[in-house]
């Protein structure tokens, strides 16, 4: 009994040193979705680290687009930096952040200020990370998002985790049985 207790135990801890790194990895790449009131939008200069730029050599600084908005219903404060993702990861191919820095602004300056604001990555004051806005668009009051992209991703690799499960079982039984 307690061999049996030992062993699911060790197997539980397996499972969530795999899983939680993958759900951490998962959460910060996979779109994220906020309807927030877009108060202002700035362009900050920073360096290569992301601080306030005191450099002036060419290529050690760079501007990045700020998005300044808040929570409808809370009020919490929420800003997100808009910079392209080019051709690296996550795969965005964002190309379009001056683009998406005048809508920003365009719907900042508007009454009903209320947008749909699409990002990756977390907020962590203390290291100064905040998520990128792949996409900003106008949306009415009441607007509830629907994830679309990531209910697809989960179905299909729930899909390819099941098949896989299914895969080493039928193995397992063939090798059985030939024994």
């Amino acid at each position: 009994m307690k061999d049996m207790f030992r062993g699911t135990l060790v197997k539980v801890l397996l499972l969530l040193i795999v899983l939680l790194p993958l759900g951490a990895f998962l959460h910060y790449n996979l779109p994220g979705y906020d309807v927030v009131r877009i108060t202002s939008t700035d362009i900050r200069r920073v360096d290569r680290d992301g601080e306030a730029a005191n450099n002036e050599l060419p290529g050690a600084t760079r501007d990045v687009y700020v998005i300044f908005a808040e929570d409808p219903e809370s009020g919490a404060a929420r800003v997100y930096y808009n910079e392209d993702t080019g051709w690296g990861f996550p795969w965005y191919f964002k190309f379009d952040s001056a683009n998406v820095h005048q809508r920003a602004g365009a719907i900042a300056r508007e009454a009903d200020n209320r947008a749909l604001v699409t990002h990756y990555g977390w907020r962590v004051p203390m290291l100064s990370w905040f998520p990128n806005a792949v996409s900003v668009e106008r949306v009415e009051p009441g607007y509830t998002p629907i994830p679309w992209f990531n209910i697809v991703f989960f179905v299909l690799l729930a899909a390819v985790i099941g098949w896989i499960w299914w895969s080493v079982a039928r193995w397992r039984r063939r090798r059985t049985a030939s024994l």
